[in-house]
């Protein structure tokens, strides 16, 4: 029988589509095999409580480090532990994260490694002991009380900080370090309002925001984008500002003044900034109890000394 030409491309079309999904399939069958090898030594330690794979989504995907994909390793350690290992494997770039069970804590709690809550949630798990990660999972989206207080005080100590040095640089003239810090307070001010509505914030935030809190949207559309001159868009950023950070005050001061209430008298300085309830806060806890103190939810008191005219300032609540 005569074969035509068209059915000799036709065979060559299908051979060829065939080696090259064989092609694809084995490139994928040696990516896996040596992702199992990076990772098996950890699986076979009674230490390793799970472990994660990120792949990424898209180029220079933030979530993975800019690699195709991220291994997180979670061992049980007291201590909080973290270190990075980066391999290569033919075109691809894996990055392996081994991080304590310690330091998954404080990334949570603290909100201090935001991609980490990306990496439980969304993650494939490879391993898990004890159903580990279900119960990560879980935590990751059942803070306690305690834990979302803090969270919001942390976020309401960083903005008042961010926003007092923008504010001063800005009387000073100094627009362009003034325009820094007080992106950086209106940041902090977008993640304290998605922390109050009981979400973690997003790597990708003003979406978020714009979604959650229109009017700290509108702020930072205003700062980053109005029409006015450099000094007039701050002015009218810290001016809408103002205002927003007092209807703050209560969510973002409640760790502070509820631990206040458990002493019948005055606190000194020092005695606040070493209970354990405020140990995060201690860096920025000068700019909270001041802030209080002029807005009239906390009076200073004094105590005389051994020193000549010289009194000790202590703090209560108001």
């Amino acid at each position: 029988m005569k074969r035509g030409r068209n059915w000799f491309v036709s065979k060559m079309t299908i051979v060829i589509y065939s080696q090259l999904a064989i092609g694809r399939e084995g490139v994928q069958m040696t990516m896996e095999y040596a992702t199992r090898t990076i990772y098996s030594e950890y699986a076979a330690l009674k230490t390793t409580l799970g472990i994660i794979e990120v792949k990424k989504k898209r180029a220079r995907d933030p979530l993975t480090d800019q690699s195709d994909r991220l291994l997180i390793v979670i061992e049980a350690k007291p201590e909080p532990f973290w270190t990075v290992k980066h391999y290569q494997v033919g075109q691809e770039k894996i990055v392996l994260h081994v991080v304590s069970d310690s330091m998954m804590d404080r990334w949570i709690v603290l909100n201090e490694n935001r991609r980490a809550i990306h990496w439980i949630e969304d993650g494939i798990v490879l391993f898990e002991r004890n159903e580990y990660i279900l119960e990560l999972r879980q935590r990751n989206r059942n803070l306690t009380n305690r834990e979302q207080r803090l969270q919001l005080s942390i976020s309401f100590a960083k903005l008042l900080r961010r926003f007092e040095d923008g504010r001063y640089l800005f009387l000073e003239g100094e627009f362009q370090d003034a325009f820094t810090q007080i992106h950086h307070a209106l940041t902090h001010l977008a993640r304290l309002s998605i922390l109050e509505a009981g979400i973690h914030p997003e790597i990708v935030l003003w979406e978020q925001v714009r979604a959650i809190d229109l009017e700290i949207y509108k702020l930072h559309d205003e700062l980053v984008g109005g029409q006015e001159s450099l000094e007039q868009r701050i002015h009218l950023v810290v001016i809408g500002m103002e205002h927003l950070i007092q209807s703050k005050v209560l969510p973002g001061t409640l760790l502070l003044l509820q631990t206040m209430q458990e002493k019948g008298g005055a606190w000194t300085f020092s005695e606040l900034m070493e209970h354990p309830n405020l140990n995060e806060l201690r860096v920025d806890l000068g700019s909270i109890i001041g802030f209080l103190v002029k807005k009239g939810y906390v009076r200073t008191v004094t105590r005389p000394t051994k020193g000549v005219g010289v009194e000790a300032v202590l703090y209560e609540i108001a």
